[in-house]
């Protein structure tokens, strides 16, 4: 194990691989990442990889900001490593059923203009040959935008990972970070199962462990690991072409649907979301590619929604259910950048959008940390802005489920 490095980054997920790949393009050299597991082995890997740049009517300028910046570093990977970096830019229906969400849909289309996210309202025949195989006859209204899609988390992840390693990072893997030291109120090393590398400079970007990471340098974290589910239905006849198949979204059924390899993955939130604090002393994530047990009478209210919107779904099985632990904060807004310590940075708490942001926090934070400036305003992700409770595990995990509940 090196000696030193000018930052680690603690996380192999897409958060931290994308920082490894920005602080690299930002002419950083010695950046080393450390993941316990194989890169993206602990929330990444089971992600549905949704990207949106509206999270609703309300939805933050910065969410549209982060997330818009993906389909220009995508183009920037596959330019530099010649890989494909996963990006799927097939568009995004979501669909009114009702008077009330028609405004809603109304609404929303003003917010993209606000923040020139391109957006053009349908009615349902007018969506018919954008989704053929959906049933439309209760569609009232469509919001139809173009700039959506999704990312396969691996080849996406793969990417980011060969333009960090261009750049001179370091990736190692199997590594489990056991301490932070922090003399005189400043992070000075970072202790590891493979030996000692002082830093000046760390970056907590361990997901649902990102709290544990915290503490060892003793900073609260408020991130809350809560499970979420979709199903993965059998390959449809004929087969639904990934690469050509918009997203789809009803709002007010809580339900969306997407292609992948000829299937379609179906989820949606639930009303009683469950936390999945580990037992005992355990921190969450500690072991790799985990999924907890479905819970089939949870998921059937969706599936039989699916089967509602797409008839074929009726006929066909449900191949599998990935119950996986995403990493949520109290009002489901990211946290990224400087904590209370000196040196001590975070970019944790992405929830269903890490995909989607982990582009941008990646180049906000390089910027900020290899500047002393952030080009973007960012001030609602700022770690500390939850005070003391945050230091409160029932009072973050109630507010988290409470944000989830809305």
């Amino acid at each position: 194990m090196g000696a030193s490095a000018r930052a680690v980054i603690i996380g192999g997920g897409v958060v931290g691989c994308s920082l490894a790949y920005h602080l690299g393009r930002a002419g950083w050299r010695d950046v080393v990442l450390l993941e316990q597991h194989e890169l993206t082995e602990g929330s990444t890997w089971h992600t549905a990889g949704f990207v949106t740049s509206m999270r609703g009517p309300d939805g933050p300028g910065w969410h549209a900001r982060l997330a818009g910046y993906l389909p220009a570093l995508a183009a920037m990977l596959r330019a530099e490593t010649g890989h494909d970096p996963g990006w799927r830019p097939v568009g995004g229906l979501r669909l009114a059923l009702s008077h009330s969400h028609v405004d809603e849909l109304r609404r929303l289309a003003r917010r993209a203009d606000e923040l020139g996210v391109p957006l053009e309202l349908r009615g349902a025949s007018a969506t018919m040959n954008l989704a053929p195989r959906l049933d439309l006859s209760d569609v009232q209204a469509a919001a139809w935008l173009p700039g959506e899609g999704f990312v396969r988390p691996k080849d996406f992840v793969n990417a980011l990972v060969a333009g960090a390693v261009a750049h001179g990072a370091s990736i190692r893997t199997g590594v489990r970070v056991t301490g932070i030291d922090t003399t005189g109120g400043q992070v000075r090393a970072v202790q590891t199962s493979d030996g000692v590398i002082e830093t000046p400079l760390v970056i907590n970007a361990a997901g649902a462990a990102a709290g544990a990471v915290g503490a060892m340098a003793g900073v609260v974290v408020p991130v809350v690991p809560i499970l979420h589910q979709y199903g993965v239905s059998e390959v449809l006849h004929p087969a639904l072409d990934p690469d050509s198949t918009p997203t789809c979204r009803i709002p007010e059924q809580a339900l969306y649907l997407r292609a992948a390899n000829g299937c379609v993955i179906v989820g949606g939130s639930r009303p009683d979301p469950v936390p999945a604090w580990p037992a005992g002393d355990a921190e969450p994530l500690a072991k790799a590619r985990e999924l907890a047990a479905p819970d089939d009478a949870a998921f059937a209210p969706i599936w039989q929604l699916a089967g509602e919107r797409m008839p074929e779904l009726r006929r066909a099985k449900l191949a599998k259910i990935m119950h996986g632990v995403e990493a949520f904060t109290p009002d489901g807004v990211p946290l990224a950048g400087r904590s209370s310590l000196p040196g001590l940075w975070i970019a944790a708490g992405f929830g269903l959008h890490g995909m989607a942001l982990s582009g941008g926090i990646g180049r906000h934070l390089a910027e900020w940390i290899t500047s002393g400036t952030p080009s973007w305003d960012l001030d609602a992700l700022l770690p500390d802005r939850f005070g003391a409770p945050a230091a409160n595990r029932d009072w973050t995990t109630s507010r988290a489920l409470d944000t989830l509940r809305r």
